[in-house]
């Protein structure tokens, strides 16, 4: 109470209600990632929609964690084979990386495109994605599934690996035996 009898409450702190919706919405999307590599797209749709509407109000549309947001919903979209909505949300955060020159973001973006174009056969357009970055700032395409005898009763262990070596030389791409570049 003050001294004159009022009583008044403190403002709310919004900085920890914004890392509140930061940490819940990175949340969802740790979640949305382990649904779509499950294969089950429609949840980790509804999961990467949720955590955009928690961060889209409070951060703006430049801001890069919202682009890493854009970009994985591209990528769902592109696993349910839903092209024109996967390439509108990869422009979108490539348009955010671009301006907020994060390379990391923009080569992943890249890659993502060119895995469109690739699925539409344009593949000389996916081609010419994948070798803007050239020679410094390429990003691995390799991916893939591997499957191992269990020593259980499952006949079949089958695990999802994509390369997460981050931003690399034309050069080191070559010594991967994965790597698509040319």
């Amino acid at each position: 109470m003050g001294s004159n009898g009022l009583a008044f409450s403190s403002p709310p702190n919004s900085s920890s209600d914004s890392d509140d919706a930061l940490s819940e919405a990175l949340s969802l999307r740790s979640k949305a990632r382990l649904m779509d590599a499950r294969g089950n797209h429609c949840e980790a749709e509804r999961l990467l929609l949720r955590a955009l509407e928690i961060m889209e109000p409070r951060t703006p549309s430049s801001d890069t964690a919202v682009a890493s947001l854009w970009n994985s919903l591209g990528e769902v979209y592109l696993h349910m084979g839903r092209l024109d909505d996967a390439e509108r949300w990869l422009n979108k955060s490539l348009d955010v990386s671009v301006a907020t020159r994060d390379f990391k973001e923009i080569t992943s973006t890249r890659e993502t495109l060119a895995r469109v174009s690739q699925a539409r056969s344009e593949l000389l357009k996916a081609k010419a994605l994948r070798m803007l970055g050239a020679p410094d700032d390429m990003r691995c395409s390799n991916s893939g599934v591997y499957s191992f005898p269990s020593l259980e009763k499952e006949p079949v262990l089958t695990v999802h690996v994509k390369c997460h070596r981050g931003l690399l030389r034309t050069t080191d791409l070559r010594i991967c035996g994965g790597c698509k570049v040319c």
